[in-house]
């Protein structure tokens, strides 16, 4: 007989696979395609961890880029009063320079965004093709084995491959053999629709991206003039003010000796507060009869301030929100940043700050960073009013405030109103100075702002 007739039944049932009774011919069919299926899943699920990295820098990227927007957006509002002025000032400047910055930062952003869309774009044109490829070959295998399973199951043989049975058990082994040869048919059928599915949203998806990629280059070439202009601005104004440079380095070394007055009167009021500190927990170790352990190790921590278990708690909350702080006003952007470093444009002349200067609106108001106990007010000319917070070990600084609005020894809150800034007339900037101190160390403002 042609195919399968009741002998070769017969001949195929004595090499039934004990393991599932299912013939070895079909079996080794069976296996073949699954096999191919699972490496065909195997390869198509196996981007899934990757494509959720990719997807998480994409929203970060996003993010960053909204932030920066936000930022550039609040400087040239705080910027475009005095814009129209023909000589600008040296804040005006650096203020300025600090847009420059973060436009610069904003079109740094736009290049790895464009970036990771053309890895993007390149890897989703791999698996269309890579897709594709698969398609096809899921579709000649699945044509191959209907032709197989037809030349070898038809109806006829169906008949004779029961009537060969040598048992009901065997019967029913062959009834359900056939039952799943039929299911996996329909099952393959319906992997390789979505197989195809899955190519048309892959080539729907790289569209979306080739769009989001045009839109990219053309904020960042819109983001490039701005920079040329604000760069040719700020060149302009610089040569004005350099004309001026004996008058500059005056007025920087004026700052620098008022930084370093008010420098001197922070740490003697810091001093003074540990030297306190120390005194009471040596007078209550004594009220106590403490061990002299413990009082040695008082005497011993000459650099530390003793504290209290809350305001043990205190620092620590205090340390666990550095980079969440609120910033001191409102609305603003950071004009003067931390340390001592050369002067933008004056070579040779050097700035020190021992915290940051923050402009802002006029009119604005001062506000605290954090809660905590107000140790001192004061004036100083050069700074207007300078208050000084107390959070454990931990100290804030808030100066160039016109009129304060909280006093010694009282307990303020975050985001509490400590008073409203000066307005400097001449060079028309409304600014706050902020500095933290752990101890006797200055740190860096700006690393313990919040990011928003």
């Amino acid at each position: 007989m042609n195919g399968f007739g009741f002998t070769d039944y017969r001949l195929q049932v004595t090499r039934l696979n004990p393991a599932n009774s299912i013939p070895h011919f079909l079996t080794y069919r069976f296996s073949k395609y699954t096999y191919l299926l699972i490496c065909a899943l195997f390869l198509f699920f196996l981007p899934v961890h990757s494509q959720s990295t990719t997807k998480q820098k994409k929203e970060q990227l996003q993010q960053q880029m909204k932030k920066l927007q936000a930022e550039i957006k609040l400087m040239e509002a705080a910027m475009q009063k005095t814009s129209e002025k023909k000589e600008k000032s040296l804040s005006e400047i650096l203020a300025l320079q600090n847009k420059i910055k973060t436009r610069e930062r904003l079109i740094s952003n736009f290049n790895s965004q464009i970036d990771d869309l053309d890895e993007t774009i390149t890897e989703t044109e791999g698996d269309i093709e890579d897709k594709a490829k698969e398609v096809e070959k899921m579709k000649v295998d699945y044509a191959s084995m209907l032709r197989k399973c037809y030349q070898n199951i038809s109806l006829q043989n169906q008949v004779a491959f029961f009537l060969s049975s040598t048992s009901f058990y065997d019967a029913v082994n062959r009834y359900n053999y056939l039952l799943k040869a039929a299911d996996y048919r329909r099952n393959q059928a319906k992997k390789i629709q979505q197989a195809i599915a899955d190519l048309q949203q892959k080539k729907v998806d790289l569209q979306e991206h080739k769009t989001q990629k045009v839109g990219l280059l053309q904020q960042q070439t819109a983001q490039k003039s701005k920079l040329e202009k604000e760069k040719d601005e700020k060149d302009e104004a610089v040569s004005q003010l350099q004309e001026k440079e004996k008058k500059l380095t005056k007025q920087i070394a004026d700052k620098n000796r008022a930084a370093q007055q008010l420098n001197k009167k922070i740490q003697n009021i810091i001093e003074e507060e540990i030297r306190l500190a120390k005194k009471k927990a040596l007078e209550e170790a004594k009220k106590k009869k403490a061990t002299t352990t413990s009082v040695s190790v008082s005497k011993k921590t000459n650099e530390t301030m003793p504290l209290t278990p809350s305001e043990q708690a205190l620092s620590k909350d205090f340390s666990n929100n550095k980079g969440k702080l609120p910033w001191p006003v409102e609305r603003g952007n950071i004009v003067a940043q931390f340390g001592k470093h050369e002067h933008p444009f004056l070579k040779g002349v050097m700035v020190e700050n021992n915290g940051v200067d923050i402009k802002s609106a006029s009119g604005s108001d001062a506000r605290a960073v954090f809660g905590g106990t107000v140790i001192s007010v004061f004036f100083m000319p050069t700074i207007q009013n300078c208050i000084i917070v107390k959070h454990g070990e931990f100290f804030t600084v808030y100066s160039n405030i016109e009129t304060v609005t909280v006093k010694p020894n009282q307990v303020i809150t975050t985001k509490q109103s400590l008073g409203k800034l000066h307005t400097d007339k001449n060079e028309d900037i409304t600014k706050v100075h902020l500095e933290i101190w752990r101890g006797k160390d200055k740190m860096d403002p700006e690393r313990w702002l919040s990011g928003n």
